[in-house]
Parts: structure tokens; sequence; C-alpha cells
């Protein structure tokens, strides 16, 4: 008992240090109030029986690989043979068991009322392991079941099981958990779980203390992946202007920091991460980044899984630099990107490369030979010679125009804070002549990743990665008209592989139609999980019936009680992560700072025709014209009574 209280001491330490200092990343498109999830454990055997992954909309499954992103609307569901782990960017840890479902409905949503933000993960069946770490002061996170709603204290960890009877189960092993049940909308109970403590809600919503459970399979199961959490962070280094970076990149460093590479100091970059993996040959060659690994789509992002244990972090926070001392370095960041690439096409090609501080240089491009540094105009070709040589005849350039600015071939991502002084002491050198700078730029023409189109979604595509000096002789024999046009952008051929994906899902989900295989189609909701919508009592008259609402209320989410309140309906919508109430036409990027203050949701009065009867309403119609097509969770107002 020492042992396990000294482990959650140390993970509950550690979480206090993240939480007290560390702010979370924003995302590349300026969003700050979201983090992803991703697959953290997974034991892939191909045999039918490993853990899946449902994306909103998809028919068919893919495989919960290691490092799979997640985001809301995607479901978890694992088999009778393998459990699977999943972990979310501010920290929180959750595990699902044997023959579990786990639907991922919103992540820090913006309440209609108030100010907080909602998190809501769905226990469809089985049973999770919860270790919640708060994001901030305004999240409320909850595990939803079919007849209860589990809000968790920060730093809290808890074991919730559904039975297929609608029993939820809760059991604390450490911190608090608030239970929220009842068959009266109007009168909802709460009950508080104390650490060491076990609450029952049985399927006619009551709820009862019952005996602390020390011992079972599930439990065990975590205890032992607990077991390594000391080995894996004792004596971890990481230096201390990175701690402040953000919360997951001090949670990589205390993971995996010193396991799979070491902490240096550059004296351009700073402090960087470099991997021991630079210390590897492959068939292939040495090791570079992304290349061990796949590409896959995720709403609708082109995403990189890392094959790497430790690759979450560094492929979307930070970006790749090559040191032909040191091989590969990664530079943290606090800006999170589904993956730090530059995109060309050639010849029935895709091409990729990491994205470098030389892409925000004007003019620089490492495919077709140019970059401009600070009054250092520098041209390589990289399917001749593989020279770097400077160009002194060229006019040194030291102020850009608008037009300039709008280089087609120059990629354009926000650099992240953290950047700002390598990138100052990079520019510096390249206009002092630094041959060691020199010299690393004149490598990077070898290290694209280049593979034909039909082979970029093979299993096994790196083995069909064109090399270099083929490649070169290919382009040699190319016109040199046809090799002088300006490339296409960077955006176009990553929206092109992105259709790729998209579209060999589509052709799997068609092919999967009136083929029945439990591994590749969801299962419908068990019977329990429909009492998620408040059952009509048929013996109640025309006037109660018409009072209770269709969607489900047993929900932290404040935004429910209002709606109770109202006589209207809250929906979830996956595809935009957002709230919305149908009947008023409000959803959560409508919401303003001044709204939810001046009273949100209760302050409004619906128009016109905008409100219809309980259940009728279709969530979608509330999301605005640029949100395109949305899909309603299980609480949407649009989903059919259950008698």
């Amino acid at each position: 008992m020492k042992q396990k209280g000294f482990i959650l001491g140390l993970w509950l330490v550690l979480s206090v240090a993240v939480f007290s200092f560390a702010s979370n990343y924003r995302l590349v498109n300026g969003q700050k109030d979201f983090y992803y999830g991703h697959i953290s454990y997974a034991d892939i055997k191909n045999d039918g029986q490993d853990p899946v992954v449902f994306r909103e909309g998809r028919l068919t499954s893919e495989l919960a690989i290691l490092n799979l992103p997640l985001g809301p609307g995607d479901v978890i569901q694992t088999s009778a043979e393998r459990r699977t782990e999943v972990q979310f960017d501010n920290g929180t840890i959750v595990r699902l068991d044997l023959n579990s479902r786990l639907k991922i409905e919103t992540l820090l949503a913006q309440s209609l009322s108030t100010a907080k933000k909602i998190s809501n993960l769905v226990l469809e069946e089985g049973q999770v392991y919860v270790m919640y770490k708060k994001h901030n002061l305004l999240e409320i996170f909850q595990i939803v079941t079919s007849g209860a709603a589990v809000k968790l204290d920060h730093n809290s960890v808890a074991l919730i099981r559904l039975t297929a009877e609608g029993t939820t189960d809760v059991q604390v092993e450490r911190g608090k958990a608030f239970l929220l049940f009842g068959v009266d909308k109007m009168r909802l109970s709460q009950k508080s779980i104390n650490a060491k403590q076990r609450g029952i809600v049985s399927a006619e919503n009551r709820v009862e203390l019952a005996e602390y459970e020390v011992l079972s399979d599930f439990k065990a199961w975590n205890e032992s992946i607990n077991a390594h959490f000391p080995e894996l962070h004792e004596g971890s280094y990481l230096p201390k202007p990175i701690r402040n970076v953000s919360k997951v990149i001090f949670e990589f460093a205390q993971k995996f920091g010193n396991m799979h590479g070491e902490w240096l100091w550059h004296d351009l970059y700073g402090y960087v991460w470099r991997p021991y993996l630079n210390d590897y040959r492959y068939p292939w060659g040495t090791w570079q980044p992304y290349i061990n690994g796949s590409w896959t789509s995720s709403g609708g992002e082109l995403f990189w899984v890392p094959s790497e244990p430790w690759g979450w972090v560094p492929y979307h926070l930070g970006i790749w630099m090559w040191d032909k001392s040191k091989g590969w370095v990664w530079l943290p960041g606090s800006i999170f990107a589904p993956a730090w690439v530059v995109w060309e096409s050639f010849s029935g090609m895709y091409c990729w490369r990491p994205y470098y501080l030389y892409d925000w240089m004007y003019g620089f491009d490492s495919f077709w030979g140019s970059f401009y540094g600070g009054g250092f105009y520098s041209y390589y070709n990289p399917f001749g010679p593989n020279q770097l040589f400077p160009q002194p005849s060229r006019e040194i350039i030291y102020s850009i125009r608008q037009d300039q600015l709008k280089k087609n071939a120059s990629p354009s991502l926000p650099m992240p804070k953290e950047m700002k002084k390598a990138f100052g002491a990079t520019l510096a050198a390249l206009k002092r002549g630094d041959q060691a700078v020199l010299s690393s730029v004149e490598g990077l023409p070898h290290h694209p990743v280049m593979v034909k189109k039909q082979d970029f979604l093979s299993p096994r595509w790196q083995e069909k990665v064109i090399p270099f000096d083929r490649l070169a002789k290919e382009i040699e024999a190319v016109p040199q008209a046809a090799r002088s046009a300006s490339p296409r952008r960077s955006a176009d051929v990553s929206r092109d592989a992105l259709r790729t994906i998209e579209r060999s899902h589509l052709i799997a989900d068609i092919k999967s139609v009136g083929v029945p295989s439990p591994r590749m189609t969801r299962e419908p909701a068990p019977p329990a999980l429909r009492d998620m919508e408040f059952n009509r009592d048929t013996a109640a008259g025309p006037r109660e019936a018409a009072a209770l609402p269709s969607f489900r209320f047993r929900d932290w989410n404040p935004d429910v009680r209002t709606a109770v309140r109202l006589g209207v309906e809250i929906s979830y919508l996956c595809r935009t992560n957002e709230i919305a109430c149908p009947q008023l036409g409000l959803t959560s990027r409508q919401i303003s700072p001044a709204m939810q203050t001046m009273g949100g949701l209760g302050g409004f009065v619906p128009s016109s025709g905008s409100s219809s009867s309980h259940g009728n309403t279709s969530a979608a119609r509330s999301t605005s014209p640029s949100a395109g097509p949305s899909r309603s969770s299980g609480s949407s107002g649009s989903q059919k009574q259950k008698n």
C-alpha cells in the first residue's frame, strides 16, 4: 500500500508542478482553449481483436495504433482480448478495460450560459480508469453514462464502470468524484464520493455506498502500469527555459526526455532535444523525422502518426533542424500543428520534409533551391552537384515588398515565440557566413521523403521511398523549362494528400456496407444507453409529457439546467466541438464573454419561428454557415423519444 501511495503521490506532485506554472499550447489556427488526445498504449497484433477508433461520420474503423490522434466525435472501442490507453494533452490519462467503448464528445467546448468549458467523455459500455488533471479553473470534466454524470476534481483517480443492466459504479482511488443522478429533471440528486469510497447508481437511478473493491483484474492491470511510473521519472532532466513552454512538453520531458534522447545546448538554437536514434542506421539510411510512421486524417486535418514511442510531442509541438555535427535536433514550441512539414509533388510523387527555421526567411525553398537570409542570398541545386554557394552578383535585399511576401512557393506557418531567438541567431549566422550553418544547410536537399502516390498509403511505404540519387537522375531527364516552373503551394499538395486518404476511407466504407463484421461496424447502443434520453411516462397527460426534455439532462453542464428551466434543448456538436441550443439559434462560437456575463442562454428570447416542439429540431440548423455540416452527439434534441 505504501508503494501504491508513493506512485500516486509522485504523479500528484508532478501534476501540481505542471498545473502551477506551465501553460498549454495554442493551435496553429490561433485557437487557445483546446487540447488533443492520442493513443498512448497499444498492443497491436492484427488478429481482429485490437482496439479500434471510429471517426465521426465513418462506417469503418482504424486500428488504435500508438500516437493516433483523437478528438471530439471519436469513439475508442476495445475487444475481449486487449485494453488500451488514451492520454490527453492536459495530462489526463484514460485507460479502457476489455469490452469497453468510450466516446470523446467535447473538449473545452464553450458553455452558452457561463464562462465554463465543457469536456465530456461518454462511457457507452465497459469500464475506464481515469487519472484527471484539470486544464484550467474553467474546465468542467465529466464522464457521462446512461444513468449518471461523474464530475472529477483536479488530480483525482477513479474507476468508472457501466454494467449491461445500466448500473454506474464509481470507485475513487484519490481525490473526489461528484455524481449527478435522478429521474426528476427538476430535482436531480448529487452525491460526493471521496477517496477509497465506492458509489453505485442503480438502473432505477438510486445511489448507495458499496464496499470498496480492493482487488480486480482491471485495477491490478492499472497498478502494474503505474508501477513503472517512478522509474520513468526518476532523474529526468529538463532545462529551466523549457519548463514553461507547455504542460505537454513538461510531461514529455518527464516521461521520455532521458530515456530516448538527451537535452543539449546549441549555440544558435538554445536548448534542444537530440534523440538517440541519430546514432542508428536503417535500411533506407540514417534516421530522420517523418519517416517512421504514417499519415491519417482527423477532424479534416492531415496528421502525422509517428511510430516512435516518444513521437507525439516532438512532431506536433516545435520543429526539427538538421545540424551537421549533432544530427537531427528538436526545438520545442508552444504551437500545436498536425505536422510541421512542407509538401511538394513532382512526377507522380508526394514529397515532404520538416519545416525549418529557414522557412520563415523570405524565399527559402529547400525543394527547388533558393533562400534569402536577411541580406545573404544563396542558391543550391538539389538535383545537380548538391552544393551551396553564395551568389555575390545578386542584389542584397534589406526590404521586402508586399507582393514579395505573397510568393506562392513560400509556406506560411506562425512562428512560436520560443523560436524567435533561435531564428534571429540563425539569421545573424547566415549574414556573417558561418560555415557550420552553411554546411548544415548544404545537407538539407538529401532529407525530403519522396514516395510515389500509389505507394503513399502502403503499410510498408518506407521500403518504397525514392532514393535521392535516383530522383536526381529522373529530374535531370526533365527539360529545364519544366523544372523551372513554379512549384505547387505546400498547402495545395497537403490537401491533395488528405483527399487521397479520405478517398480510401470512403472506399472502405462503401465496401463494408452489407458485409457483417463485429470489428468493422459500430454496434448499436445497448438498451441501458438509451436511458440517456428521458423516457416519457406514457401514463402522463399530454401537458406533462410535452414538458419533458428529449435531451440528456443528467449533465454537469450548467447550460442543461438553464435549458430545462426555459423548456429548450441542448445539443453537443462533436464535429465542430460546440454546444448548441437549436430553438434559440445559439452555438458556442456565437457566444461572447459579454453575453456570458449578461446571462448567456438565460438572457435570450426565441425569435419568431425559431422554436419548435421538443425532439423535432435539428441541431445542425443552429450551426453558423462557416461551420459546415455538423453531427449531434447523444444529447441532441433531434433524437426520438424512447417509450
